[in-house]
Formats: structure tokens, C-alpha cells, sequence
């Protein structure tokens, strides 16, 4: 009786911590496409803009950027969304369901590369443009700013509740050297 009730345990315990298809974030078509603006009161303490001329061509270029990307945002708007519904909707049956996945991808593609690619210009015409008056350094400082900007952007993976830490089931095999790790 105790034999039975122990391999019911183990067999129960087994299938629980059996892996689960994980969460599924929430999809924020906007991010996936790279449409955020930069806030004009950040940006010249964070490059460390001093000169009151540089400080204006800045601001100036980045209203320029802003406005540009205010419009894609605005004509793509509605697509943005429906795409945005979709996936939201669909959640983990895009994880199932592989014909439906191609789809939601294809879709994604023909709606989100393009706006990725229009933003991408523009946001190389900002970067000429800040290049041109800014100092060596500033301009470092601007290309480490935005790239800060466009990981805020990526969403985290979502955590898993039951899964020990990956690095509890690894061994450290890289410093072990022939015989069992001693050296001669």
C-alpha cells in the first residue's frame, strides 16, 4: 500500500511541474514597429549639450523627427491596431496552431516593415543632421542615448513560475582540466 501511494506521489508530482506553454505577453504593434518620440527636455542633459545655438538645432531636429513620426503614426494608426487586436486575441492559439502563426506573421510583415523601414530613413536623416553640429562626444552620447531608448522598447520574455534556475542543473565543466579537474 505504501509502494502504491509513493509512485501515485511521484506520478502526480511528474506531470505537475511538466512545462506549460509560457504567458503570453501582450503585443504592442507601436513597439514592434519602432514608433516612439524623444522627449525634448531629456535629451540635451543626457548628450550633454551646453551651447545655447547647439541646443536649439537640436530641439529643432528633434520637433522635425517627432512630427514626421506623429504622421506615420497617425496614417498607419488603424492598422496598427487591428493588428494589435488580432494577436492580443489569438494569444497562446499562435503557439498551437502553426497555419494560423504563418499567417499572423505574414501579416505582421507586410504591416510592420514597411513603418519600420520609413522610420528607419528618417531616423538616419536625424542622425546626419545631429552629426553635423554636434561635437565627437556629443554625438557618441546621442547614438548610446538612442539605442537605450529602442531596448525600452523590446518586451521582457515572461518568467516562469516552476522551473528552477537554469544555472542550478548546469555543471561548470570549463575549468576542469582531464582527471577529474585535479592538475599534475
Amino acid at each position: 500500500m505504501k509502494k502504491r501511494s509513493i509512485i501515485l506521489v511521484l506520478f502526480i508530482s511528474y506531470f505537475s511541474f511538466a512545462q506549460d506553454a509560457p504567458d503570453f505577453p501582450e503585443y504592442n504593434a507601436k513597439n514592434a514597429a519602432n514608433i516612439f518620440y524623444y522627449n525634448f527636455s531629456e535629451v540635451p542633459e543626457e548628450i550633454k549639450v551646453k551651447d545655447a545655438v547647439t541646443k536649439s538645432k537640436t530641439l529643432k531636429s528633434l520637433r522635425l523627427y517627432n512630427d514626421k513620426i506623429k504622421k506615420i503614426s497617425f496614417l498607419n494608426s488603424v492598422k496598427l491596431q487591428e493588428l494589435e487586436l488580432t494577436i492580443n486575441s489569438l494569444g497562446k492559439k499562435l503557439y498551437s496552431d502553426r497555419d494560423l502563426g504563418l499567417k499572423v506573421k505574414q501579416r505582421l510583415e507586410k504591416i510592420i516593415l514597411p513603418i519600420r523601414d520609413s522610420i528607419g530613413l528618417h531616423e538616419k536623416t536625424l542622425n546626419d543632421n545631429l552629426k553635423s553640429f554636434l561635437s565627437k562626444r556629443q554625438f557618441r552620447k546621442w547614438l548610446k542615448y538612442q539605442k537605450s531608448e529602442k531596448r525600452k522598447l523590446i518586451p521582457e520574455a515572461p518568467k516562469r513560475q516552476n522551473n528552477p534556475p537554469s544555472n542550478m542543473n548546469r555543471r561548470n565543466r570549463g575549468n576542469q582540466q582531464g582527471m577529474g579537474g585535479r592538475r599534475y
